[in-house]
């Protein structure tokens, strides 16, 4: 019962700061942000704080990692055969927290913001890629390149889209990085016109 009751007010505190740190990266730019900027927002003490976290790019991690899994949970809902890479799922979802995806993309942010978005997104296209060729057991590029490679190109187009103020719709934007990044995909894992 006690462990619950401080798993609850963990989570809450986790919950203080990371909103606090949002806050703030939607007022200011993130290098002007300081601890103690978070500390007064959330209301806590420093103590506190770094029970939680070691420092502010630790919060940041932790903000996109919160909407890394919001978007992986989106993406279990999909339905079967959907494709491997989500490119409308992830146009979709930066259309519809646009303010976030913009805040989050300023200055260092967006480095450290991006940098994870790139690994969580490359572990999941990895394992659906080895999953679904499967009998392909070793392409001529290995699983490994070809999901950075793919998620290096998503990311990059949609860093762009954000930036461009979003001139096409999110199925525009699908099919324009089908055609230009999965030609090369198809080719080195051996399948006709399938849509990783």
């Amino acid at each position: 019962m006690k462990q619950d009751k401080r798993d609850r007010r963990s989570q809450r505190t986790r919950h203080l700061i990371t909103t606090a740190m949002l806050e703030l990266v939607f007022e200011q730019h993130y290098e002007t942000i300081t601890v103690q900027d978070i500390l007064d927002r959330a209301g806590i003490g420093r103590s506190t704080f770094y029970t939680h976290f070691f420092d502010k790019e630790d919060v940041l991690s932790s903000i996109a990692e919160q909407m890394l899994e919001m978007f992986r949970q989106q993406l279990s809902q999909r339905k079967e055969g959907g494709t491997i890479v989500p490119v409308l799922e992830m146009f979709e979802h930066v259309q519809q927290h646009e303010q976030y995806f913009r805040a989050m993309s300023r200055g260092h942010t967006g480095e450290v913001f991006w940098e994870a978005a790139q690994i969580a997104l490359s572990k999941t296209i990895e394992q659906a890629l080895s999953t679904v060729y499967a009998e392909n057991a070793s392409p001529a590029i290995s699983w490994a390149v070809i999901a950075q490679y793919l998620t290096g190109s998503l990311l990059t187009l949609l860093k762009w889209w954000l930036k461009a103020e979003m001139p096409y719709s999110p199925e525009q934007m699908e099919k324009i990085f089908q055609q230009l990044a999965l030609p090369g995909v198809w080719a080195t894992v051996g399948a006709e016109n399938t849509s990783p």
